[in-house]
């Protein structure tokens, strides 16, 4: 199994050289499922990281010193001029609590990893 640093070097390089990467590690180690995702564990761990950090990127942090300020989702509009800015919060994604996933490109595939990894009860009729 691939160390989560590998994982983060490999998919977002920018990541690989802040600071505070050990400890986001550690924290995501603590908030994921060994038992859920067995070998994809590291994958997960690596993904959930790369999704903080890029959830910071876009809500204004710099990854060394200064955490971006969390948004209530994603801006679906925005000015220049006496800023301002809106923002969407759906609930129809189909991805329940997960909902804060689907603002990066890793937290989506985290999602589907969470999909992949999990057993859902299935009908003969099921809509995704």
């Amino acid at each position: 199994m691939m160390p989560v640093i590998e994982i983060i070097t490999l998919r977002a390089p920018q990541f690989a050289a802040i600071p505070r990467l050990a400890g986001l590690i550690t924290l995501s180690t603590s908030l994921t499922s060994a038992s859920l995702f067995k070998d994809k564990y590291n994958y997960a761990v690596a993904l959930r990281v790369m999704h903080w950090l890029t959830k910071e990127q876009i809500d204004g942090g710099n990854l060394t010193t200064i955490s971006g300020i969390s948004t209530p989702g994603a801006i679906s509009s925005e000015s220049e001029g006496e800023t301002s800015r809106s923002y969407a919060v759906s609930s129809s994604s189909g991805m329940g609590s997960f909902e804060d996933l689907k603002t990066t490109g890793f937290g989506k595939e985290l999602f589907q990893l969470i999909r992949g990894c999990s057993f859902s009860p299935r009908t003969r009729i099921m809509v995704d």
